[in-house]
């Protein structure tokens, strides 16, 4: 598994994700994110484009950065996720607890202009 990150505009970033992630993938997930946030930058985006599985058990960990940005007024948006990716996040519980989004430009857009966030709809 590979993690880049690359500024997105608008004082976000972008988590680029390649490979299958396992419970160790999460965690470095988990530290890429903890990077992003020491530098005041609280909107993140996880590109899972070129994720082919992720496993269930470490679903938590970005359930609980998505709480913790969501506190300091930001958010973790999930991009480019396949069917197979979001049934995953249903399983775990957790697909309710993200912004999900088709697209990789979501960042530039206007998603973290919004004052309230809307119903999250899986995207399948």
């Amino acid at each position: 598994m590979r993690v880049q990150i690359i500024s997105a505009g608008n004082n976000s970033m972008r988590l680029e994700v390649n490979g299958m992630i396992n419970l160790q993938g999460f965690f470095q997930i988990e530290e890429a994110i903890l990077k992003i946030m020491k530098k005041s930058c609280f909107k993140v985006e996880i590109d899972m484009t070129e994720v082919k599985h992720m496993d269930h058990r470490g679903v938590d960990i970005l359930v609980k950065r998505a709480e913790r940005l969501r506190s300091y007024g930001g958010d973790l948006v999930l991009c480019g996720l396949s069917p197979y990716l979001v049934n995953i996040l249903r399983m775990a519980n957790a697909a309710e607890a993200f912004e999900l989004s088709e697209s990789k430009t979501t960042i530039q857009g206007d998603l973290f202009q919004r004052q309230e966030r809307g119903p999250i709809a899986a995207v399948a």
